[in-house]
């Protein structure tokens, strides 16, 4: 069986091939579906859109810059108070958007990971090549939670994914095989590639900005997952601003470009809504994965700061991994993070009820929502200030490269919320905190299907809604505080109900 472009080659690819196939089985409707070709002549099912811009933060929304999507934000809502969960990377807040819970969920904690079960090596949660050898080692478990696709499956709905980002992040987005996926190097089930290729053609070079794979993306949604496959609910993700701005720089002119021509391809997908009469009809919700920081540091040096200790351990990402020495490396570890002037707050696992963690002056990974069977002995964030950079845009982090995220910073944690359509409220800004994890259950609640079942941790939010029954939620806010002799960390939370939510982190020296 021929394999998706980024399976072709590499090692393990004959375990990947049994799960690509099993992804064909699943999906009854496909082949009747891409027979039929159009749906021109009669009713479409799409109901819901969910639209993610990668890298988004909500104050790049101004009507010079982003005119369609302010213009909705003004139709519909807004929120100033979005989270991406921790860490605040592409690859977590994927899977939150296709499960409904956080890492302690779903299991992916970060944009690589260590699975010694699978590899001996950090695996890389951009490549699906490296995630569908996860998962088919795995069982079908490289998702610890329930996603919205096999949701949908069971209740006789249908869901495509349409993404520019990377193969992975499709992959993980989609929640893993079942649901289709459209991506310029991952298509899933293999038969639906003969339609894709008709149809679209071959997908454009990656480039940046990302224009061309983000005009496909969105095709992909209107002509193959609305005409072709007539889905109830469409997934799309958009690649800029973050892949043009992680080498440019946070408000560059470049950046500031990539974000006007993403603007543009969302004008492009509400127009082809409204060309198949389904303006009126469809929902349609934007988030971003994570906000967005100049650096400042170097992070990269992490390794060096460690010293004979680096033998010890396994870093994937911000996760470190003890592999020898047991709670006395861990420690040693934590130590030279304290007096490491580019690390931020720290985290160990739980000992208490007092929401720190095993390690004195580090907080408890149960408190961001972070353990999990998988969860590294120690997880840190870069540090972060108020500082403005050169373009004025608020908001650094001592980490390697010019811009990013994935910090405990407020400017990487604040993401992006506009939500409009026939069930939103008009011209009305949230004013309770939501996450990632609350748009699946929210679609769920749309779809009129459970919003909160076994395995989903967000909330739907219904105060957002116009029928949504739900007078103001009640709010409350509070503090934890991590230190020992020359170093303190204060993490700040927020609860809603009884869903709570990671604000950020302050950490200073002595």
């Amino acid at each position: 069986m021929p394999m998706p472009r980024t399976l072709r080659s590499g090692r393990a690819w004959w375990r990947a091939a049994i799960l690509v196939a099993a992804c064909s089985l699943t999906l009854p409707w496909l082949t009747s579906q891409a027979r039929a070709g159009s749906v021109a002549l009669r009713q479409r099912r799409l109901k819901v859109v969910l639209v993610v811009f990668d890298g988004l933060r909500p104050d790049h929304i101004t009507p010079a810059r982003m005119p369609r999507l302010h213009a909705l934000s003004a139709s519909g809502v807004m929120s100033w108070q979005h989270h991406s969960l921790f860490p605040t990377v592409t690859r977590v807040n994927a899977s939150a958007l296709a499960t409904g819970t956080g890492p302690s969920g779903h299991g992916i904690l970060d944009n690589s990971i260590f699975l010694p079960s699978v590899a001996d090596r950090v695996l890389n949660t951009g490549e699906a090549q490296d995630m569908l050898l996860a998962d088919s080692v795995l069982a079908g478990r490289l998702l610890t939670a329930p996603t919205i696709g096999s949701r949908l499956r069971e209740a006789g709905l249908r869901m495509m994914v349409a993404s520019a980002g990377s193969s992975g992040s499709a992959y993980l987005f989609a929640g893993g095989a079942g649901t289709p996926v459209v991506n310029a190097d991952l298509v899933l089930p293999h038969a639906l590639s003969p339609m894709v290729e008709h149809v679209l053609g071959a997908p454009p070079a990656d480039a940046s900005p990302n224009i061309g794979r983000n005009t496909w993306a969105v095709d992909a949604l209107l002509r193959v997952g609305v005409d072709s496959l007539d889905v109830d609910v469409g997934y799309l993700w958009l690649s800029d601003p973050d892949h043009t701005a992680h080498g440019a720089g946070l408000g560059s002119v470049m950046a500031d470009s990539s974000i006007r021509a993403a603007d543009r391809e969302f004008g492009r997908l509400l127009d082809g809504l409204a060309a198949r009469a389904l303006a009126q009809s469809v929902n349609v919700l934007v988030v971003s994965d994570h906000g967005f920081s100049t650096h400042v540091g170097d992070t990269k040096s992490l390794r060096k700061q460690l010293g004979a200790l680096a033998d010890s351990v396994v870093i994937a990402g911000s996760a470190i991994h003890v592999r020898r020495g047991g709670a006395g490396t861990r420690d040693a570890v934590v130590r030279v993070l304290q007096q490491w002037p580019e690390a931020g707050a720290i985290f160990s696992a739980p000992t208490a009820a007092n929401g720190l963690g095993a390690v004195r002056g580090t907080i408890s990974t149960a408190q961001i929502g972070w353990q999990h069977a998988r969860a590294a002995d120690v997880l840190y964030s870069a540090d972060w200030s108020h500082q403005r950079n050169g373009a004025g845009h608020r908001g650094d982090t001592r980490q390697s490269g010019v811009a990013g995220h994935g910090t405990s910073s407020p400017y990487d944690v604040t993401a992006t919320f506009v939500a409009s359509g026939p069930a939103f409220l008009v011209g009305a800004q949230a004013v309770a905190p939501s996450s990632n994890a609350d748009i699946v259950p929210t679609i769920l609640h749309l779809l009129g299907q459970p919003s909160t079942p076994i395995g989903v941790t967000g909330r739907p939010l219904l105060e957002l809604l116009r029928n949504g029954g739900a007078g103001a939620p009640t709010i409350t806010r509070d503090s934890l505080v991590a230190e020992t002799a020359g170093y303190r960390t204060v993490a700040y939370r927020t609860r809603v109900q009884q869903t709570w939510y990671f604000d950020s982190t302050r950490t200073t020296r002595r």
